[in-house]
C-alpha cells in the first residue's frame, strides 16, 4: 500500500509536469522578471533623487497600472505569479527528489517560502489592478514603517521585529550564496548555460542573486535597528535604505550597483523562463 506521504508526493509531481501548468509556470516566471526589472529602475531613481516612485513590488505594479493596457497586464501577472505559486507548492511537496536528507528538506522549505513569495504578488497584482494597491509615491518607506510601529507596539514586540530581521538577513544570506555557489544552475537546462547565452545567464544569475542579498541584508539591518532603538522610522524597505545611504561617499554609485544587479536578477528570470525546468 502506497503511504500517504508517497501519494501526495507523486500526486504534486504530477501536477507540476502538467502542460498547462508550465506555461503558466514560464508566464510567471517573466511576469516576475519584468517585475525586478522596473524595481531595479525604480531604485535607479531613487539614487538619482527622483522620489516618484517606490523601488519594491509594489511600486513595480504601480508602474505597470499607470500603462496603456496596465490593467489587463496586472491580471496576466497576477495569473502568472498564482501558477508559480501553484508550482512551487509542488515542488515543496514532492520536488527536490535528486537531493537527499537534510538538503531535499531544506530545498523544500525554500519552495514553500517562494510559494508565499509568489502568492503575495498574486495577491497585491489583483489588488492593484482593482485600484486597491496603495500609493506608491514618495520614498516608499511609509507603509513598512507603519506595520512595524504596529507591532513593536506588541508585547515582545521588539523580539518579534528582531526576528523578522534575521529571517529577512536569512533570505539575503541564502541569495548571496546562490549567486556565489552557482547553485542557481539547478533551476536552469543545461542548454542553458553553454556558448555565450550560458556566458551571459551566469553573469545575470550572479550579480543578481549577490544584489538582491545585499539589498535584503540592508532591509535586515534597518529592521534590527528599530527593534533595538525601539523607532519604527529607522525601519523600511529598500526605498528607504536608498533615501539614507544616498548623501553619503560613494553612496549613489554604491546604489546604483545594486540597482543594475536587481535589474539583472529580473533579466535572469527571463531566461529562466525559457529553459525552465521542475527538478
Amino acid at each position: 500500500m502506497t503511504a500517504p506521504g508517497e501519494a501526495a508526493q507523486r500526486k504534486a509531481q504530477q501536477a507540476q509536469d502538467h502542460p498547462v501548468l508550465d506555461r503558466l509556470a514560464r508566464v510567471g516566471m517573466v511576469t516576475y522578471g519584468v517585475v525586478y526589472l522596473l524595481v531595479g529602475w525604480l531604485a535607479a531613481q531613487l539614487a538619482l533623487g527622483d522620489p516618484s516612485g517606490s523601488a519594491s513590488g509594489a511600486g513595480a505594479l504601480q508602474e505597470i497600472a499607470e500603462k496603456p493596457l496596465g490593467s489587463l497586464a496586472l491580471w496576466l501577472v497576477a495569473l502568472g505569479m498564482s501558477a508559480l505559486a501553484v508550482w512551487q507548492a509542488c515542488e515543496a511537496v514532492g520536488g527536490h527528489g535528486d537531493e537527499d536528507g537534510l538538503r531535499r528538506w531544506a530545498g523544500r522549505a525554500g519552495s514553500a517560502g517562494r510559494t508565499v513569495v509568489f502568492a503575495s504578488l498574486a495577491v497585491l497584482a489583483v489588488r492593484t489592478a482593482l485600484g486597491d494597491g496603495g500609493s506608491s509615491g514618495g520614498s516608499g518607506g511609509g507603509g513598512g514603517q507603519g506595520v512595524t510601529a504596529k507591532v513593536l507596539d506588541l508585547p515582545f514586540g521588539p523580539a518579534i521585529v528582531l526576528l523578522a530581521a534575521a529571517v529577512v538577513l536569512g533570505v539575503a544570506a541564502a541569495s548571496a550564496y546562490r549567486g556565489l555557489s552557482d547553485r542557481w544552475e539547478k533551476d536552469v537546462e543545461v542548454e542553458g548555460r553553454t556558448g555565450d547565452v550560458g556566458r551571459v545567464v551566469t553573469i545575470l544569475a550572479r550579480a543578481g542573486y549577490v544584489s538582491r542579498g545585499v539589498a535584503f541584508g540592508v532591509i535586515a539591518f534597518l529592521l534590527a535597528r528599530a527593534a533595538v532603538e525601539h523607532d519604527p522610522d529607522e525601519s523600511g524597505g529598500l526605498d528607504q535604505a536608498i533615501v539614507k545611504f544616498r548623501d553619503e561617499p560613494l553612496g549613489p554609485w554604491l546604489i546604483a550597483v545594486v540597482a543594475v544587479g536587481l535589474a539583472c536578477f529580473g533579466a535572469y528570470h527571463l531566461f529562466r523562463a525559457w529553459y525552465l525546468r521542475s527538478r
